[in-house]
């Protein structure tokens, strides 16, 4: 027996008795302190309404005899009886795809559906997957603990540190960039989030000062490594706000000359809702970047309803795959699609591919045999200071070179 679920209480909701008693089988074998069965949708309400605990996951079918597995996540929702449901069904992968999104649009944790037949490997990441939300929800919990006043406060006594994710390319490991994040480290609270703090900044007009002090210390901290020799670059997401000064280009152009860095080096990501502020502004704003060299990257491609039209509007070089497609890759035939289509539609626009969120050995083979360009997910690196990349590349580069002998934990906490 093993200890993933340790500390857990999980449901299994399922009609067919066999693969019932399989399943809670196998949530006893990897640690769960306590393992409820249901037959049903009716079933499972009752024993949830009178079990004395919360019960952290729960792992439905669909399709069953009296109330559907559809009902009862509804019924989940309206009446908060659980952390997470994950769905667990033979049913076309379409078919449970639109059943998550609804019980999600119900205010359901939705994790990744578990193929049938249940096993271990399969629960151990829904396992992962649940831990890596809660502490997701308690980065998040810290959001509205912070004033105005305090966030200046932290500003001028500069506590926002800039911390990088490295990416890697596919074909042989190399180390070729990172995306830059903020972190604010917090006296008392330790390391806050951006969603803590990006909010507040932005209604109060301050995340313009945070970027350029970022910038700063990105272009410095990337100066040092290209005069080390190293062949690499930078990512940054910049805010809408900025996006809207059409003086924006020059200034950073500026910052590069200041330091001596070209502009190709730096990659600024965009996401669905940054050109959308003041499209003629931000269209002018990303014009002069592309023409001082600045390539631009599409964040998150593939969420939102107009992302074909941006390609066609705005000259990316560069298409970040959604996480959210990636954690699907080895369940859903219908995420491989979606995955092959946009790294093929990139070759044939000359954008190079990124995959966000790779987490496993089995997404980064499916990811090479796609001819994806580059990784970026736990599975790499965790987000980290600049002090500790180089001791990162080398446990790396040790790890591609001996065929990834583990599957690294992901640390939830750096996200």
């Amino acid at each position: 027996m093993t200890e993933e679920g340790k500390g857990l209480t999980l449901m299994v909701v399922e009609d067919n008795d066999f693969q019932r008693a399989v399943t809670a089988r196998v949530l006893e074998d990897v640690g769960c302190d306590t393992v409820l069965c249901a037959a049903d949708g009716d079933d499972a309400l009752k024993q949830l309404v009178a079990h004395p605990d919360r019960v952290h996951i729960i792992l439905s079918d669909l399709d069953m005899p009296g109330m559907d597995g559809v009902e009862f996540l509804r019924h989940l929702a309206e009446r908060n009886l659980t952390d997470a449901v994950a769905i667990a069904s033979a049913l076309d992968d379409a078919l449970i795809h639109t059943v998550e999104d609804m019980a999600q649009e119900h205010g359901v944790q939705v994790l990744s559906s578990v193929e049938k037949p249940v096993t271990r490997e399969k629960i151990r990441r829904v396992i992962e997957q649940y831990h890596r939300m809660q502490c997701s929800h308690k980065a998040l919990a810290k959001k509205a603990a912070f004033t105005v006043d305090e966030i200046r406060h932290a500003l001028d006594d500069n506590q926002f540190e800039v911390w990088y994710q490295p990416k890697v390319r596919i074909s042989d490991g190399t180390w070729v960039s990172s995306e830059a994040l903020a972190r604010w480290m917090h006296p008392e609270q330790g390391v806050v989030m951006p969603a803590g703090f990006v909010s507040v900044m932005e209604t109060e007009g301050l995340i313009d000062l945070l970027t350029w002090k970022q910038v700063h210390t990105i272009i410095e901290d990337l100066h040092g490594l290209l005069e080390e020799g190293r062949d690499l670059s930078v990512a940054i997401n910049f805010s809408p706000q900025l996006l809207d000064d059409v003086d924006m280009p020059r200034k950073l152009e500026a910052i590069m000359q200041h330091y001596g860095v070209p502009a190709s080096r730096l990659t600024l990501e965009l996401t669905e809702t940054v050109v959308m502020e003041n499209m003629a502004h931000s269209l002018e704003t990303l014009a002069r970047l592309r023409m001082k060299g600045f390539p631009l990257s599409i964040d998150d491609f593939g969420t939102g309803m107009s992302n074909f039209q941006r390609l066609n509007r705005i000259p990316f070089s560069e298409l970040k795959i959604d996480r959210s497609f990636i954690m699907d890759l080895s369940t859903r035939a219908s995420a491989r699609t979606i995955v092959a289509s946009n790294i093929e539609l990139a070759s044939h626009l000359n954008l190079k591919t990124v995959a966000e969120g790779v987490e496993h050995v089995e997404e980064w083979a499916a990811l090479r045999e796609m001819g994806c360009d580059m990784v970026q997910g736990y599975f790499v690196a965790k987000p980290m200071p600049f002090s500790e990349l180089k001791a990162w590349e080398k446990d790396w580069l040790e790890r591609y070179h001996s065929g990834f002998p583990a599957d690294p934990s992901a640390d939830p906490s750096a996200d």
